[in-house]
């Protein structure tokens, strides 16, 4: 008899996407870890599919989440780190299903969690955490000090990037809502400014002495990229990672050769690509956070945990723009 298991599916696209079905439970291939998922954090990916807006990648009924934790139930041949019983968290490929009971996972992307940790708080580190760390530490020339803006800074990716600078000694200045300010200043910010105010460029010129800031992490695009570009220090970069207002406008010629003289650049930056390149590299990162995790040196911020059956609930609570950290879905 095959083994059966509960997901989330989307089957159609919009609000009203998801339909919750039995199908049939993954097997573990070799280097898998098959695991009982108790967790799955929500992603902006995973709202794009809802939405539509990737429907060559993600063709109907598809299972999103790619980040979660839980329990290992079985492991595949090649795999000797792991044992079932043990307590994960997992980083899975675009397809991993982690609306669902059951995941199979490359153990590389697999990390162990303490009894201590909440699968709510593990399944919420994975994306945002090595996102984060991988901006920060892998492309960044930074040192104790170093200025970072951060857009959108009480999301999910901003909030671990205010942590992880914080503890790194690096001085981050957190664009906001005016609302989440005491939020993101107890999250490690060093400053923090609403983003729609006009005098946002004077504030952070003021404040970094009229040097600017060595580092942006960028979630918006649109318009920001090029203000972005304004406030950065001599050799300071711009990482585009997120398009929340649209992909960033102006030429190659507007954003930089207006900035020359400061020799200041712009990346983007998909985990996905670090994912596939390095594999090596995202699971020593992932294992680090894991570290981090049990010993409070990071601290996920879940702003709504809703059950599997309400996974239309999760997905709108991350499009209120009101979230502060993470949603998560829990799961049986």
């Amino acid at each position: 008899m095959t083994a059966m298991m509960t997901v989330a599916e989307i089957t159609r696209y919009g609000d009203d996407a998801f339909e919750v079905r039995r199908v049939p439970r993954p097997v573990a291939a070799q280097g898998q870890l098959l695991i009982r998922n108790r967790a799955a954090g929500v992603n902006n990916v995973d709202l794009m599919v809802r939405r539509g807006e990737l429907a060559q990648a993600a063709p109907l009924p598809f299972i999103p989440g790619v980040e979660g934790a839980g329990i290992v139930e079985e492991v595949g041949a090649g795999t000797c780190d792991f044992e079932a019983g043990q307590r994960v968290m997992w980083f899975g490929p675009f397809a991993a299903g982690g609306y669902g009971q059951f995941v199979c996972i490359d153990a590389r992307y697999v990390a162990p969690i303490g009894e201590e940790i909440a699968f709510s708080a593990a399944a919420a580190t994975p994306v945002a955490y090595v996102t984060a760390h991988h901006m920060l530490f892998d492309y960044g020339r930074l040192e104790a000090g170093s200025w970072v803006l951060v857009r959108s800074a009480a999301g999910g990716v901003g909030v671990a990037a205010l942590q992880l600078a914080r503890n790194a000694g690096f001085r981050a200045i957190a664009l906001t809502d005016k609302a989440k300010h005491d939020f993101v200043m107890a999250n490690g910010a060093f400053a923090a400014f609403d983003y729609k105010e006009s005098s946002v460029f004077d504030r952070v010129m003021q404040l970094t002495g009229g040097r600017g800031v060595e580092l942006s992490l960028n979630a918006v695009a649109g318009p920001t990229i090029a203000e972005d570009m304004m406030l950065l220090s001599p050799m300071g970069q711009v990482i585009s990672f997120g398009h929340l207002a649209g992909p960033p406008t102006g030429s190659a010629a507007d954003l930089l050769m207006t900035h020359f003289t400061k020799s200041v650049g712009i990346r983007v930056s998909d985990i996905y690509t670090y994912y596939a390149a390095d594999p090596a590299g995202l699971s020593a990162t992932l294992t680090k956070m894991a570290t981090d995790l049990r010993v409070a040196r990071i601290v996920p911020q879940v702003f709504d945990v809703q059950p599997l059956a309400a996974a239309s609930k999760a997905h709108a609570s991350l499009e209120t723009g009101a979230v502060r950290g993470k949603v998560v879905i829990s799961i049986n």
